[in-house]
C-alpha cells in the first residue's frame, strides 16, 4: 500500500514540476524518464519502473525508469549520470544530466541510480 502512495506522490509531483524544469534542459541531457521513453519510441520494448536504490531516506524514494528490449527480454538497460563511479545517496535526484547507459541491474550493488 505504501508503495502505491509513493508512486502516486511522485506522479503528482512530476505533473506539477515537469513544465517548470523543461526550460533548463540542455541539448544532450536526459534523465531516466526521457531516456527510457526515447528508447521505447525507437524499439517497442518495455519500460520497467522500480524504486531508486540511491535514496538517502528509505521512506522518501523516487521511481527509476529502465528499458527492457522486446527481442529476448533479457537486456535490461538504464541511464546513470556520467562521471559518477559511485553514486552517493541523494534526497532529490538530478533533474537533467549527461548520462551513460548501463546494461543489467545487479541486485546486490547499491551504486546505481
Amino acid at each position: 500500500m505504501l508503495s502505491y502512495l509513493r508512486l502516486a506522490f511522485w506522479t503528482i509531483f512530476w505533473l506539477v514540476v515537469w513544465p517548470l524544469v523543461i526550460p533548463f534542459k540542455k541539448k544532450g541531457q536526459h534523465n531516466c524518464v526521457t531516456w527510457a521513453m526515447d528508447e521505447w519510441d525507437k524499439d517497442d520494448g518495455y519500460i520497467v519502473i522500480r524504486w531508486c536504490r540511491s535514496s538517502k531516506y528509505r521512506w522518501l524514494r523516487w521511481p527509476h525508469f529502465l528499458y527492457l528490449d522486446k527481442k529476448n527480454n533479457e537486456q535490461l538497460r538504464h541511464l546513470l549520470p556520467k562521471g559518477d563511479a559511485k553514486l552517493t545517496e541523494r534526497v532529490v535526484p538530478d533533474m537533467w544530466f549527461t548520462g551513460k547507459e548501463r546494461v543489467g541491474d545487479p541486485q546486490d550493488l547499491k551504486d546505481e541510480n
